[in-house]
């Protein structure tokens, strides 16, 4: 990425973040009412959220992959529905 101009390297960035998954992530808990399941989202999140530094400024991303662990330690199943 040696010479570059910022303005590339967001665009790459924002592409390939684009680019990152297709379809929706299900998490599916039989007998769980949608205020449990709002609040396990929500402390998962918490979780696997971590503090990035993009070019120009801070930003938060996602750990899809800490917060699908999280989720399933609550005793979720996880799925990738695709479209």
């Amino acid at each position: 990425m040696r010479g570059m101009k910022p303005a590339h390297v967001v665009a790459a960035i924002l592409l390939l973040a684009g680019c990152s998954s297709t379809g929706e992530w299900v998490y599916n808990k039989p007998h769980t009412s949608a205020v449990q399941v709002d609040r396990d989202l929500g402390t998962c999140r918490k979780e696997s959220t971590r503090n990035t530094a993009v070019v120009l400024a801070p930003s938060q991303r996602l750990d899809r992959d800490a917060m699908n662990r999280c989720m399933e330690r609550k005793g979720y199943t996880v799925t990738l529905e695709t479209d």
